[in-house]
């Protein structure tokens, strides 16, 4: 009943290829091709017809009717053989039960939807390891193919692969549990900023939980020496029976320039605890941002004050092999870019929640490669302001 529900609200189900997405600068020309209907039926009876139609820079197919397709071999190869390349959608409508030998098999698209009737296809359907969303719950002779069924909600651990929709996109659902820490100060526990990042990362379809060491003003330094209160927690997690897949490092707001040779210390000394209790932790320093008070007092505009953290947080990931989370040089892009959105708390050094949001979605960009533009999680953002902040975060990240 889920996915018969979830197919009233997507009505068409299509793909879209990358080049699909592109406009072509030149009108192909008619070549018979555009409205043409062919009738593809296992029976040859009209049941089930597949009609070609232009769109930009090629050609779509729609299958449409009831029951399975006819196969088709070399001999006897797809209406569409002779413009393969051109072929740029496919629309597999509800009622499709079984797709032939074939039939798509020499069609190079980045993947298909299937719809929740469609529950067996040849094992030459389509081109061997092609990615198929299958609103259905199983898919018989899928084994050459890369299958993930629908679940709208995080689904059970089956050992099935399993996708979602976010803003009209196919998102995978990535079952295994992942745990990621925050070492850092009030930069990072303003808003509850590891709890945002949960949030989006969870919505976009990491099991994703944050856990933090943040207290305010506190350095790595402290944080990096057993002997310090928390220092002594953060030596305590790393021992503990948790294991992390991610651990992010947040300097105190200037100290990576004025104390250099502490951060970089500081840095080298959590990075041999880390990897001694946590190796297989991926490590990354989150580098913070430039703000009126640290500016002026160096005479420096906030995003000259960013670019010389920037350099530290950089000569310092490159000295280690760890990557860097750019959050400070994302708050610079909207500073200067898009001046309408305040970054900052009534303080202006500390983030506001957009700051935060941003700071999260840069967090879980960098962290899963992913692009944040997917996720519909928008906190309590408007719409518009939270959209404007996953452009930036993804052209800085990507």
């Amino acid at each position: 009943m889920l996915i018969a529900k979830k197919l009233k609200i997507l009505p068409l189900i299509i793909f879209i290829g990358l080049s699909g997405i592109l406009s072509s600068c030149s009108q192909e020309k008619n070549t018979g091709f555009d409205g043409k209907e062919y009738d593809i039926s296992f029976n040859q009876d009209n049941s089930l017809i597949a009609d070609l139609a232009k769109v930009s820079g090629g050609y779509k197919i729609t299958l449409s009717g009831k029951g399975e397709t006819k196969d088709f071999s070399l001999e006897d190869k797809a209406p569409w053989h002779s413009i393969l390349p051109k072929i740029k959608e496919v629309e597999i409508k509800d009622g499709i039960t079984s797709l032939g030998e074939n039939i798509f098999s020499n069609i190079n698209l980045d993947y298909f939807y299937l719809p929740s009737s469609l529950t067996s296809v040849s094992e030459n359907s389509f081109e061997e390891g092609m990615i198929l969303y299958s609103y259905a719950d199983e898919v018989e002779n899928a084994n050459n193919f890369s299958v993930y069924f629908f679940s709208e909600n995080i689904p059970p651990k089956d050992g099935k692969n399993y996708w979602h929709l976010v803003n009209d996109s196919p998102i995978v659902w990535i079952l295994e549990h992942m745990n990621a820490l925050f070492i850092g100060n009030s930069f990072t526990y303003y808003n509850d900023m590891p709890k945002i990042a949960e949030n989006i990362a969870k919505n976009l379809g990491y099991d994703l939980t944050c856990d933090s060491v943040t207290v305010g003003s506190h350095t790595l330094e402290q944080y990096a020496d057993p002997t310090d209160e928390y220092g002594k927690i953060v030596d305590e997690k790393l021992k503990s029976s948790t294991k992390y897949n991610y651990i992010i490092l947040q300097e105190q707001s200037t100290r990576s320039y004025t104390h250099f040779d502490s951060f970089d210390k500081a840095v080298s000394t959590l990075k041999t605890n880390i990897n001694e209790y946590q190796n297989t932790a991926e490590i990354s320093l989150y580098e913070t941002w430039g703000f009126e008070e640290g500016a002026s007092a160096n005479k420096r505009t906030i995003p000259q004050m960013e670019e010389e953290i920037c350099s530290k947080y950089d000569s310092v990931a490159s000295k280690y092999n760890l990557s860097v989370h750019y959050v400070g040089k994302v708050f610079s892009e909207v500073y200067e870019n898009h001046p309408e959105i305040n970054l900052y708390a009534e303080d202006n050094k500390h983030p506001s929640y957009e700051g935060s949001y941003l700071s999260a979605l840069v967090h879980i960009g960098t962290m899963f490669n992913c692009d944040v533009r997917s996720t519909n999680f928008n906190g309590e953002l408007d719409e518009n302001v939270a959209n404007t902040l996953k452009e930036v975060a993804f052209n800085v990240v990507f």
